[in-house]
């Protein structure tokens, strides 16, 4: 439709008055609100979008996600309009310059680049928080007022143009659209690696274009530039900005953003905008001192490689473990460091890979690695420092140390590997640590073999990181971590139902309020009692609350996060469950329970295909992780694939020593894919293992809805009510196999009253 015929023309209350501009994501007008009086910008969406019922559906919802937003930089959607063959997103219109406009006459001073950009990463760590990413961000979406105020134009609607039902990823579509003759040529130059080569984005897509807007708005140019698409492309993917050309006025706060804002590898970019706000708003108090940046450190991520135990003992095994662990966690306090996770380091511990090569693997510039040998009451520990890209010693050091002292020689090896890289430790980072340790060494010891064993997850390995941690308790009742790791060895005893939650819970809140006690902000502690309040108590936002307070305090425990996204998922809001998991999947993206939680959270979102796609990548890190096989066995179940749910389920099943859960689970696939007599099987079965353990009668409703018996699920399920059974709100709320009981009186008299005994 010709740009011209559209003037004079209404949609809803708004008549159109002039074109502002137009682009592959439509032509944006000028319009006149009739009803409130007042002038608006309309984004009339193109046919590909209009004549696509599925996009077109998709749109409306999302683009009311995106009117939630209300936040002073970001220009406000104010609703969505149809009109004959129109379709529009009605926007504020916001006067001023766009920064593009504005780079015109050269670069932005660095005073003004930073509260400019302070006010930007304001504006997207608030969408961040809600599951939004812009996905477009460059200088032509940035509009700055006439009064100053900052506005991002065109929030999200990269991301709801994108045609996310074919074939082709939207990422890459959106490359064949710049490819075409005409496109602007500038869109490239703000993409990051992954969504160059056609990977899915997220919000640290934001952060890259975030990091490449701010230089050039310091610099005058883009850091990555070229004659054609081609070269821009080659530009970002291989080569390094020309930081020598920014001025020297931009302070050393900013140009360590800006470093870690453009890491090619988004595991080591940059994780949280907030961070990036938080550091600029520092910048802008603090007062110029006229001195030239200080020399940048070489090294911004590394990986704490499994420490050797060189003493011949397999009982040995967990302070070897516990040391790598502890220092890897000091390290990962430092500022301006990305320190990889404990899982994603522990997978190579038995590999014949020289360090150098595991660097690679993981995309780190430097790994520690270390031997501990123990000598009847003295350690002998050494470790160095090494440069993944020349395979240069950059530091190493050897220790003997009394056993008594091994608190000493981990600060000593934390402390010297950051001074070597020129980064301290702040005040309140180093009273943090100092908290959260005994200066009882054999509770020390008896907490790391309670960890080494918990993080086996089997049922036998759970009991004895009970045991330990117990025993770590008795010999230092003040120790905050060995109650709050007394607390988690009780939630995965109560999830996956090898105690009853009436026996397991209660140990579990008790433990953690202990924790708490002693050290009032203690991420483990508060999780667990967030996910007891969720699971147990049925208290969601008293759960979300405390969750959210676990995530605040810190950001990269990607368990906090995972709770809260359970949490989120039980009271339907999946957009935000989703980025939570994903972003504690990002935390720690190689261990083999956040890999499992993510495809149950998909699966509950009914994103079944996804939860399969995530579950098949997820068994690849270790066939033998049977949590894993139970979710992907449910998602196959929901998506129709039976044969293949049971098979999952059975392998889940042999792999779980006969859990009860997924035993029950198992039951109701056979259900479901009509195979009667084998599911009636599993029913008696579950009833003569209901008399020696725990059976929860959540699993065991399934069974009977598979078969269509509603009064005896119904029955099931009242009864796990009376046992309080931690799986009872998923299967009222989001559980796909009690669809079909919802709408029925007695199902809704159970739901009232699990509300009137919680808060849901």
């Amino acid at each position: 439709m010709a740009a011209r015929s559209l003037i004079g023309r209404k949609i809803g209350a708004y008549e159109i008055r002039s074109l502002l501009g137009a682009g592959g994501m439509g032509e944006v007008y000028r319009a006149r609100d009739t009803k409130l009086e007042r002038d608006v910008a309309i984004k009339i969406l193109p046919e590909t979008v209009v004549h696509d019922h599925n996009r077109l559906a998709r749109f409306r919802r999302e683009a009311q996600m995106l009117a939630a937003l209300n936040h002073p930089n970001i220009a406000t959607v104010y609703g969505f309009e149809e009109s004959d063959d129109l379709h529009g997103l009605v926007m504020e219109l916001v006067p001023g310059q766009t920064l593009a406009e504005r780079l015109v006459t050269g670069a932005i001073p660095a005073d003004e680049t930073v509260q400019i950009c302070a006010e930007i990463a304001d504006a997207l760590g608030a969408a961040h928080q809600k599951g939004i990413t812009h996905r477009d961000i460059k200088t032509a979406n940035i509009m700055v007022t006439p009064e100053g105020r900052v506005k991002i134009l065109d929030f999200g609607l990269a991301r709801l143009l994108a045609d996310k039902d074919s074939a082709s990823d939207p990422e890459a579509a959106t490359l064949t659209r710049m490819t075409q003759a005409g496109a602007i040529l500038g869109t490239p130059a703000y993409m990051s690696p992954e969504q160059l080569r056609g990977e899915e984005a997220d919000q640290r897509a934001d952060i890259w274009a975030f990091g490449c807007l701010m230089y050039e708005l310091l610099a005058g140019r883009p850091p990555f530039s070229g004659a054609s698409i081609a070269e821009i492309i080659a530009a970002v993917l291989t080569s390094e900005p020309a930081w020598g050309t920014l001025p020297a006025a931009t302070p050393t706060k900013v140009r360590d953003l800006l470093r870690r804002c453009l890491q090619k590898n988004r595991g080591s970019r940059l994780q949280d905008i907030a961070q990036a706000r938080a550091e600029l708003r520092e910048t802008l108090r603090a007062p110029a001192t006229g001195r030239p940046p200080e020399e940048e450190p070489a090294i911004r991520s590394l990986a704490v490689l499994p420490f050797a135990n060189s003493s011949g003992d397999p009982q040995m095994e967990y302070l070897s473990d516990g040391l790598t662990e502890s220092i890897l966690f000091s390290l990962s306090q430092l500022p301006r460091l990305s320190v990889m996770s404990r899982s994603a380091v522990f997978l190579h511990k038995e590999s014949e890979e020289d360090a150098r090569q595991i660097g690679r693997t993981l995309g780190v510039e430097a790994v520690v690695t270390g031997r501990v040998r123990q000598r009847g009451e003295t350690l002998v520990i050494s470790a160095e420092l090494i440069d993944v890209e020349n395979g240069w010693q950059v530091w190493g050091s050897q220790y003997r140390r009394e056993s008594e002292d091994i608190f000493a020689t981990e600060d000593d090896i934390a402390r010297e590997i950051s001074e070597t890289l020129r980064l301290k430790l702040t005040p309140d980072k180093e009273s943090l640590l100092a908290r959260r340790r005994t200066e009882n060494v054999e509770a020390y010891h008896l907490y790391l073999k309670g960890r080494f064993h918990w993080g086996k997850r089997t049922e036998d390995g759970l009991y004895r990181g009970l045991q330990f941690f117990r025993q770590a308790v008795e010999v230092d009742p003040t120790y905050a971590l060995a109650h709050a790791g007394l607390a988690e060895g009780y939630v995965p005893l109560a999830v996956y139902c090898y105690l009853a939650p009436k026996d397991a819970v209660p140990k579990a809140k008790a433990a953690a309020r202990r924790a708490l006690e002693i050290e009032p902000e203690l991420p483990e502690a508060l999780t667990v009692l967030g996910s007891m309040k969720a699971y147990f108590d049925w208290d969601l936002p008293g759960a979300e609350q405390l969750l959210r307070e676990a995530v605040a305090l810190d950001p990269k425990y990607p368990r906090a996060r995972q709770g809260l996204s359970d949490c989120l998922t039980e009271m339907g809001l999946f957009e935000e469950a989703a980025a939570e998991i994903d972003r504690a999947l990002e935390l720690d993206p190689l261990s083999l329970h956040m890999n499992a939680a993510v495809v149950m959270n998909y699966h509950f979102a009914r994103r079944d295909e996804a939860a399969i796609e995530k579950g098949r990548r997820a068994i690849d890190l270790d066939a033998n992780f049977f949590p894993t096989r139970f979710y992907l066995g449910l998602a196959y179940q929901q998506n129709g694939q039976f044969a293949e749910a049971v098979a999952e389920l059975r392998q889940a099943r042999v792999l779980s020593n006969n859990n009860t859960l997924v035993t029950a689970t198992l039951g109701g696939a056979f259900a479901a894919s009509g195979r009667e007599d084998e599911a009636r099987a599993i029913l008696h079965e579950m009833e003569e293992t209901a008399q020696r353990r725990y059976v929860p009668q959540t699993a065991v409703a399934a069974v009977h809805a598979g078969l269509g018996d509603e009064n005896q699920s119904l029955s099931c399920l009242e009864k796990a009510h009376e046992e309080r059974c931690v799986w009872l709100l998923h299967a009222l709320t989001v559980d796909p196999r009690f669809d079909a009981l919802r709408g029925g009186a007695r199902f809704q008299n159970l739901v009232r009253s699990v509300r009137q005994s919680g808060k849901v």
